[in-house]
Order: C-alpha cells, then structure tokens, then sequence
C-alpha cells in the first residue's frame, strides 16, 4: 500500500512512532510543501505556544527532514501543477495546501493520510480515499 502524507500526520506520526515512523514513510509521497509546513508548526510550537524548546524543535526538524529523503517528493513549483491545485482549491472550497495533498493523492491514486477532518470528507467526497494518521501504527 503506499500513500501521500500531509505535513500534520508525518508530525503526528514522527512524535508516536519516533525511528521507527521511517519504515513507514520510506518510498512513500508528500510534497515539497510538507518542508515548510513542519518547518512552521515546529516554529509555531517553541515560539508561540512555548510548548517545547527551540533545541528539541532544532531536533525534530534534523529528523524528519532527514526522513524526508527517503520518501518520494512531489514538487509544487510546476505552473501546470499549481493551475490544477488552485483549480481544486477554488472548487472545494479547501486551503492551496490542502488542495496540493488532495491533488497529489489524486492523481497519483494514493491514499491521503491526514487528520484534518474537513480535509478527509471533502477527500472522499471527490472519490480520494483518506486514513486518519493513528490508523498506521
């Protein structure tokens, strides 16, 4: 089985599973977005809600970014590319961030692993099906 993850469930998935979330990942699909999008909600959680320190953000950053390079990722810089996720964006009435995972999955035939539950009904609603991250380990 192989499947796209949004940036929420690696992040979700990194904290439960720790090493071992790299077998999971591994040949797996996300996109060039998920960089920024953990890279923010790291941010986020040692700035702004002070939940942890900015030394084990630094940490946890080093770790999934060097995760990533097992997985197979899905540049979003292609104007084609970006015209169909703007296109889904609009139509669903989601974020262009989302739009991008649901794309990707989309296209690709995978599923979508996500936590959003917005995102997985209108996921499945356009025929994508979707797993919740907790459903992987």
């Amino acid at each position: 089985m192989s499947y796209v993850f949004d940036a929420s469930s690696i992040l979700i998935l990194t904290s439960e599973l720790e090493e071992k979330v790299v077998d999971l990942m591994k040949n797996n699909f996300t996109t060039s977005l998920a960089y920024y999008e953990i890279g923010n909600a790291l941010w986020k959680e040692c700035t702004v809600t002070a939940r942890i320190r900015v030394s084990e953000a630094i940490k946890v950053l080093k770790f999934i970014f060097s995760m990533l390079n097992f997985m197979k990722i899905i540049p979003t810089k292609d104007a084609e590319f970006g015209i169909k996720v703007i296109s889904n964006a609009n139509k669903l009435k989601i974020t262009y961030y989302d739009a991008t995972y649901l794309t990707v999955a989309k296209e690709l035939n995978k599923i979508l692993v996500t936590n959003d539950k917005k995102l997985i009904s209108i996921s499945r609603r356009v025929g994508v099906k979707t797993l919740p991250s907790e459903e992987l380990w």
